[in-house]
């Protein structure tokens, strides 16, 4: 039995999956939590989904709430930081095979959790495997066959995987496809799915295995909503499945005008799969063609949108230059680092007890030179034998010379007047920041009162928006529907934007 639960933005899809579905299996069926499987994209969904159901049903073990790369990382009983295949391991490889001997294997965090490679030539690489493609038909989907040697793409390829034979090395992909081939689906009864619309092809291959083991299966996502397609997201599996729909309708976050703008961007999907929808009761704002310094940020609560991390940058310098606190990667004057060092620093000076983990901390701001710490203490080395500090340990027994204000610690200037600016303004910073800036693709499945969406694209971004829209399309639908109350759409500062409503042209 196949439950299909399709729901636009708002409608409290995964509250559905727990509160009434999880709740269904436990109670009517009597399924013991172990028996039952959640997956989710990423770890913070999975995590999520874990808290709600241990809320709801207190004292149960769900040992099954997982991505499926770390389902098949633990039923395959993979020693990640042995045998996965990351960071300087790579090295190895690099040694085996020839034509890699140049070549970076550097990673960034995408925005689904996973490591994402630099190299075009791993990017198709793992592309092709995502989509069960050919190296050939992985680089032209990607629109990269012009920038790379696809005979070298193709000896990589099969070098990797020779290598991978002779060693047991394995990459995240592997996880996947030896689940399957393993045969190591756990003993399960019901599997329950999240965010379909973010699968590759390999990842419902996984899926479809698991749900052949099981009695039930529910499958929960929004194919509009599906702007993972670079890393391989396939919406047509989700738009094509068969079984028993218990569609959501009634958003409970998008009001009245932003559906509008909403809708008008569904209007511009080629291929999507109809639903009904209805927005909150509430009128809710759009404000069209607006400019940054336009924006009243002193009250409420912000989500700043952009397309990519680099149009963050000049925002994140906007709000610096205005003293408003906001919490970004690419916030450099008051990064997460000095700001639980500041905040450490303060509990310590009001004489808080603290963990020698979080006393650690502050030592990244502790200068021998400036008479802040003693010789030999600088890097708190000390700290590995206590569990507990307060400021008279620091002070007795582990180098710290200097007490007092935060000022003391050795921060850069323009951080000082930074943070000082923002006390000025009677700005807390032991609460969590009201303004958030964030790429589109780190927004999804968050909401804010208040959403400042910007338009601009990079020329080769727009290039392949014009040749395959739908991706565009899709990402600023998620985009829009971030918003619960207030709409900005910036007026575009760049030569290339998407016109929300209209086709790519």
């Amino acid at each position: 039995m196949r439950i299909i639960i399709p729901g636009p933005p708002g409608t409290g899809k995964t509250h559905h999956l727990i509160n009434h579905y999880l709740t269904k299996e436990l109670v009517e069926h009597k399924t013991i939590p172990e028996r039952i499987a959640f997956i989710s994209f990423s770890n913070a969904a999975a995590d999520t989904a874990r808290q709600r159901a241990e809320e709801l049903f207190p004292g149960k073990d769900f040992k099954y709430f997982t991505t499926m790369h770390s389902l098949g990382a633990r039923e395959l009983r993979i020693n990640t930081k042995e045998k996965l295949l990351q960071g300087s391991k790579w090295n190895s490889f690099k040694n085996f095979s020839v034509v890699c001997k140049n070549m970076s294997f550097e990673t960034y965090l995408g925005d689904s959790g996973i490591p994402q490679y630099e190299d075009n030539h791993m990017k198709i690489i793992n592309y092709a495997r995502s989509k069960k493609l050919t190296i050939l038909d992985a680089a032209v989907e990607l629109d990269l066959h012009q920038y790379v040697d696809i005979w070298l793409t193709e000896q990589i390829d099969q070098d990797l995987k020779s290598y991978k034979e002779q060693t047991k090395m394995i990459e995240f992909s592997d996880m996947i496809d030896e689940f399957i081939k393993k045969d190591k689906c756990p003993s399960l009864d019901a599997v329950f799915l999240d965010e379909a619309q973010d699968l590759s092809p390999s990842q419902w291959d996984m899926f479809f295995y698991i749900e052949s083991r099981c009695e039930r299966s529910y499958i929960a996502g929004d194919d509009d909503q599906t702007i993972y397609t670079f890393q391989g997201a396939d919406p047509d599996i989700f738009i094509n499945l068969k079984g028993t729909y218990d569609a959501r309708v009634k958003s409970r976050r998008v009001p009245k005008k932003i559906y509008d703008v909403a809708v008008s961007i569904l209007s511009q999907i080629e291929t999507r799969l109809p639903k009904k929808w209805e927005p909150k009761e509430e009128e809710g704002n759009v404000y069209n063609n607006i400019f940054l310094e336009d924006i009243d940020f002193s009250k409420g609560k912000w989500f700043v949108l952009t397309r990519t991390n680099n149009e963050l940058k000049p925002i994140a310098e906007h709000l610096e230059s205005i003293h408003m606190r906001f919490d970004s990667k690419v916030n450099n004057l008051l990064s997460k680092k000095l700001l639980d060092a500041y905040r450490i620093w303060v509990r310590l000076n009001d004489g808080a007890t603290v963990s020698s983990e979080e006393a650690l901390k502050i030592y990244d701001y502790l200068n021998y030179n400036k008479k802040q710490v003693k010789r030999g203490y600088s890097q708190g080395q000390t700290l590995a034998k206590v569990e507990y500090v307060n400021l008279e340990d620091l002070v007795a027994n582990h180098g710290l010379l200097v007490t007092g204000s935060w000022e003391l610690l050795h921060i850069e200037e323009a951080s000082k007047v930074y943070i000082k600016g923002l006390i000025e303004q009677g700005e807390d910073l032991f609460k969590d920041a009201r303004i958030r800036l964030s790429t589109i693709h780190r927004a999804k499945g968050d909401e804010e009162d208040n959403v400042v969406l910007f338009t601009d694209l990079r020329k080769i971004i727009y290039e392949q928006a014009k040749k395959n829209p739908d991706p565009e399309h899709r990402l600023f639908f998620v985009g829009v529907t971030r918003a619960k109350h207030n709409l900005y759409i910036m007026a575009p500062t760049e030569e290339y934007y998407y016109t929300i409503g209209d086709p790519i042209i």
